[in-house]
């Protein structure tokens, strides 16, 4: 009898043995059946262009170019500011000479963009080949470019332009529906030292009908 019993107990191991074996190789067969499944989708979704859902989220990169429309440059009035530095340089050509740099202040001309501004100054000079240094006259005092105690740019020339908040206008009479001239004004100059600078005053401008602007100098000074 105990050798019966323990016959039907080595069975019943072995028969269990055999259903776990079974188990798994069912448990791992199902797995590979879903892996080519998921790889099947996953093809399919490329060659459809779709794309496949992840829990991993891609960074989004904005787009901004929408909102970066810039302002086109009035290539007329940058020319009625490079006439007025040219105009300028040219009058007593003797301050201009022995410097290697200029320097540019047109923080107070509100006539300009701040794009037109840096275009007319990097264009006054590339024209002189000289380089350029962006400053009010102070600024470049405290930088060390100008010799603030004893009124000298040994080796630059400064220019400015403002523009002139208080001119009077004496308008020309116009009819309804006629357009509004254009106008504006300004004082520019240039400077080397305290004894050696020129000076062009009240000056005002026009736009013509051609779409160019002209200029006249109320005053001119020198010292």
């Amino acid at each position: 009898m105990r050798r019966i019993a323990l016959l039907v107990i080595c069975l019943s191991m072995l028969i269990a043995h055999v259903g776990c074996g079974q188990s798994q190789i069912l448990s791992e067969t199902k797995q590979a059946e879903k892996d080519i499944t998921n790889q099947v989708e996953k093809t399919d979704n490329k060659e459809n262009g779709s794309i496949p859902t992840s829990t991993e989220t891609t960074p989004q990169v904005e787009d901004h170019s929408d909102n970066e429309q810039s302002t086109p440059i009035r290539e007329d009035v940058c020319e009625l500011y490079l006439a007025v530095l040219e105009d300028l340089w040219n009058v007593d050509p003797g301050l201009n000479g022995g410097i290697s740099q200029i320097g540019i202040d047109l923080s107070e001309l509100s006539h300009l963009t701040e794009v037109e501004k840096d275009t007319v100054m990097s264009e006054f000079a590339s024209k002189h080949n000289l380089p350029y240094i962006v400053g009010t006259w102070e600024e470049l005092c405290e930088q060390g470019y100008i010799d603030k105690d004893n009124l000298y740019w040994e080796d630059g020339l400064f220019f400015s332009i403002k523009t002139n908040e208080d001119a009077v206008w004496n308008l020309p009479d116009t009819k309804d529906g006629d357009s509004v001239p254009e106008f504006t004004a300004f004082d520019a100059q240039k400077w080397r030292s305290g004894l050696g600078a020129y000076f062009f005053g009240q000056c005002t401008a026009q736009k013509k009908a051609d779409g160019k602007w002209s200029y006249t100098v109320g005053q001119e000074a020198i010292s």
